[in-house]
């Protein structure tokens, strides 16, 4: 369980609760697994407190960026390898890929993701199928470093 920081006391019961609803309960369930004695009210005395709003906000913040961005790159990199996933799933994975790491709308491929991909000039697609064959070709290497028991890098 990570600590939960903010510029307001809470006490140990209001940061449970707040674990507890990040854990994935309702806001009557995490009342009730903290201990309180009337979950039902609790919840809703607590779901209308801004100390306890902006710590819930903080702590799902952390959680998204850390623990779920690390499961979504990673299930982004299984959809791109997975030779059985459709063309349109992978290429989707992939450009999600370019579009996190910066490499997609950046000053060389003049490539504005609000447009379709039909309304490319052929460079702008030429800059753009290379950016995903050089990303598929670092995985392809992480993906022979990583059975060979090396990290990829």
């Amino acid at each position: 369980m990570l600590a939960i920081k903010s510029k307001h006391n809470l006490t140990q019961k209001q940061k449970e609760f707040i674990e507890s609803l990040i854990s994935g309960m309702n806001p009557t369930q995490a009342a009730r697994n903290t201990g309180y004695s009337h979950p039902g009210q609790a919840s809703y005395l607590l779901m209308q407190n801004p100390k306890i709003l902006a710590a819930i906000r903080l702590r799902r913040q952390t959680f998204y960026q850390g623990e779920f961005a690390n499961l979504a790159v990673e299930c982004l990199k299984n959809v791109m390898l997975d030779p059985l996933a459709p063309a349109a799933a992978r290429v989707s994975a992939a450009r999600t890929v370019l579009e996190l790491s910066g490499d997609l709308n950046g000053k060389d491929n003049n490539y504005n993701s609000d447009s379709s991909l039909a309304e490319l000039t052929p460079d702008q697609l030429s800059l753009l199928i290379k950016g995903w064959e050089q990303e598929r070709f670092h995985l392809d290497i992480c993906q022979i470093t990583e059975n060979s028991d090396h990290r990829c890098v």
